[in-house]
């Protein structure tokens, strides 16, 4: 294996996950790897398991997809994150519930990469500031001592941590650029959101991992935002979910 496309939170968003398959099939990716939450929030969470399901795709489970096979999670979310996985439930049927459902909380991929949703301790757990980095490091180090990168979504932002050798840990953040991994350090690699971009810049997020070269790539690519909020609001969701898409919040 080569070039690995990674995408993260997709969130049912069909429109921005069409984008972004064509965008590394382009790239001539050879597998797709994905950190979670592959429903909730948008209007096809049927179609876009299907395109993971039928490219191949291996992740993990984010929080709304462990709500969706267990809606108690929900009652945690915030009101439109609620009625979004609600809807959610109801499209889909048991092949979807059961493709979820076989999806661990995080796993060990080619290269040496560890998959997780939020952190590798829970799905429900951000890495958003220094403290957060530093303290998931630690983690890394003690059950994970094989391991140097971590591919993590859950913020909806591509950001990078970087711990060097003697502790430091610095953060980066990437749109559209490459980053060469230094083998002496530990990373903390966040691709950003394919269907929920939060950057202020909605076009669908994820990044390509060169397993042989060691490189990550971040790409960002538009996709027809106006019908993905058309379906939204047909589908009786909360209008917010469709107007955030516009500005990519």
């Amino acid at each position: 294996m080569a070039r690995v496309a990674i995408l993260s939170d997709i969130h049912g968003n069909l429109e921005a996950l069409e984008s972004v398959i064509r965008a590394a099939r382009a790239q001539r990716v050879d597998a797709y790897w994905h950190l979670g939450d592959v429903v909730g929030y948008n209007a096809d969470p049927k179609a876009c398991l299907e395109i993971l399901r039928d490219c191949g795709a291996r992740g993990v489970q984010g929080n709304h997809d462990l709500a969706a096979l267990d809606p108690q999670i929900a009652e945690s979310f915030n009101v439109l994150a609620y009625e979004a996985i609600h809807y959610t439930i109801r499209q889909l049927n048991s092949a979807h519930l059961a493709q979820l459902h076989t999806l661990p909380l995080c796993r060990i991929m080619e290269g040496g990469a560890l998959l997780c949703h939020g952190t590798p301790e829970t799905p429900h757990s951000y890495i958003l500031n220094l403290y957060q980095a530093r303290r998931i490091f630690n983690l890394m180090r003690k059950k994970f001592p094989e391991i140097r990168l971590c591919f993590f979504g859950h913020t909806h932002q591509q950001k990078v941590w970087i711990q060097d050798p003697r502790g430091k840990v610095t953060s980066y953040e990437f749109s559209e650029k490459t980053l060469a991994l230094n083998a002496q350090d530990l990373y903390l690699i966040n691709p950003g959101s394919v269907g929920q971009p939060r950057q202020r810049d909605n076009r669908a997020r994820f990044l390509i991992f060169d397993t042989d070269q060691r490189v990550v790539t971040f790409h960002a690519v538009a996709y027809d935002v106006k019908r993905a909020q058309e379906k939204i609001l047909r589908a009786g969701l909360p209008e917010y979910l469709a107007l955030r898409l516009q500005d990519g919040v």
